[in-house]
């Protein structure tokens, strides 16, 4: 249906602009790549997904584009990686000495309002409260409810947005 008066009118050709959906930006950590797969599945229609198969490679991506991430998912265990994602959340979160870090993990920048979500199997191995004293804010269970992880992407966004907004 044509309206009189509208934008058409003036340029019957014209094809309606087209708006640019912002998709904010999310590194997942994960070595596996049947899992990496299913939250990429999941997860690119909301967000704009990285991916870190090493915690050399998340390293890498943190120093690029750290500041610009909304969220970081961790798994835990990082197989053939110096650092697992414990390791890595307490870097990111500014809890590890320099000395103790391979090469390529000095100069991480230290992110303390990036919500870190591990997602994860092992359970058993790590308490909630140990992932988060290390820095996480959150623990979602494998095999991942993307329901509740889409939740908790939210919640801890939002959440966040506030407290900045308030300082």
């Amino acid at each position: 249906m044509k309206r009189i008066g509208s934008k058409q009118d003036e340029n019957p050709g014209a094809t309606p602009p087209t708006r640019t959906v912002h998709r904010e930006q999310v590194l997942y950590v994960e070595d596996d790549d049947a899992n990496w797969r299913v939250a990429e599945l999941r997860l690119t229609q909301g967000y704009q997904l990285l991916r870190a198969e090493s915690s050399e490679a998340a390293c890498r991506i943190l120093k690029k584009q750290g500041q610009e991430l909304s969220a970081i998912l961790m798994d835990i265990e990082l197989r053939g990686s110096e650092l697992n994602g414990v390791d890595l959340t307490k870097l990111i979160r500014g809890k590890r000495a320099e000395l103790e870090l391979p090469t390529y993990a000095r100069d991480v920048p230290v992110l303390l309002n990036t919500p870190i979500i591990f997602v994860t199997a092992h359970g058993a191995k790590y308490s909630d409260a140990q992932l988060v004293l290390a820095g996480g804010d959150k623990v979602i269970g494998k095999p991942v409810d993307f329901g509740a992880l889409s939740v908790a992407l939210t919640q801890l966004h939002l959440s966040r947005a506030a407290r900045t907004k308030k300082k």
